[in-house]
C-alpha cells in the first residue's frame, strides 16, 4: 500500500451485549477479517468493552464497543466495506470516518485518565479557594423594639376592606345563580 495513496480511517463498532464474550471476539474477528480483505491495514484497536448507552437504540440500554484504525487506499472497497458492516446483524450501530491528517490517536484510557487529572486540578483549585478566602464576619444584629398595636385608624380601614370585598362577592354569587338557573343553557 503506498502511503501517499492511502487515506486513515476511524470505525466504531457498537455490538449487542448480549453476544457474549465468545460472541464479541467473533464479531471483532469478523469486523477485523472485513477490512483486512478488502484492502485495509488495522493500525490501533481499542476495544472499550461493555458500557451503558446515552439512550436506548433497538431495545438496547448497553453494548460492546470497539473503535478500529486503518488506512486504506483512497476509497479503495470503501463502499463494499459500509454495506458488510449494515448487513451484520450483531452491530447495533457503526460509525465509519475519515481521520484528519493531524489527527492525534488517543485511546479511552488516556481520555480517562485526562479527564481524572482535571478533576484532581478542579478539587485542588476549590480546596485553595475555600482556604484563601476570608470567613465572613458575624454581624451584630440589633435588637428592634416591638412594634406597637395597630392604629384604630388602620382597623377601620381594614373593616371597610372587608365589607367591599363582602359586596363583591355576593354580586358574583347573585350573577352566578342567575347563570345557573337559566333555561337555555346546560350544564
Amino acid at each position: 500500500m503506498n502511503i501517499k495513496d492511502s487515506m486513515s480511517y476511524e470505525l466504531m463498532l457498537l455490538y449487542f451485549p448480549d453476544l457474549g464474550e465468545k460472541g464479541q471476539k467473533e464479531a471483532l474477528d469478523e469486523a477485523r477479517n472485513l477490512l483486512t480483505s478488502n484492502g485495509a491495514e488495522i493500525t490501533h484497536e481499542d476495544i472499550w468493552g461493555l458500557r451503558d448507552l446515552a439512550y436506548r437504540i433497538k431495545k438496547q440500554d448497553q453494548g460492546y464497543y470497539a473503535v478500529l484504525n486503518f488506512n486504506l487506499e483512497k476509497g479503495e472497497n470503501l463502499p463494499e466495506i459500509v454495506e458488510s458492516l449494515n448487513l451484520d446483524q450483531s452491530i447495533i450501530r457503526h460509525l465509519l470516518i475519515k481521520t484528519p491528517k493531524n489527527y492525534q490517536l488517543t485511546t479511552l484510557a488516556e481520555y480517562q485518565a485526562a479527564a481524572a487529572e482535571e478533576e484532581a486540578e478542579e478539587e485542588k483549585k476549590q480546596a485553595e479557594k475555600r482556604k484563601s478566602s476570608p470567613k465572613p464576619k458575624k454581624k451584630e444584629v440589633k435588637k428592634e423594639k416591638p412594634k406597637s398595636s395597630p392604629k384604630k385608624e388602620d382597623q377601620s380601614e381594614k373593616s371597610e376592606k372587608k365589607e367591599e370585598s363582602k359586596g363583591k362577592l355576593e354580586e358574583v354569587d347573585k350573577k352566578l345563580k342567575s347563570i345557573i338557573n337559566d333555561p337555555d343553557i346546560s350544564i
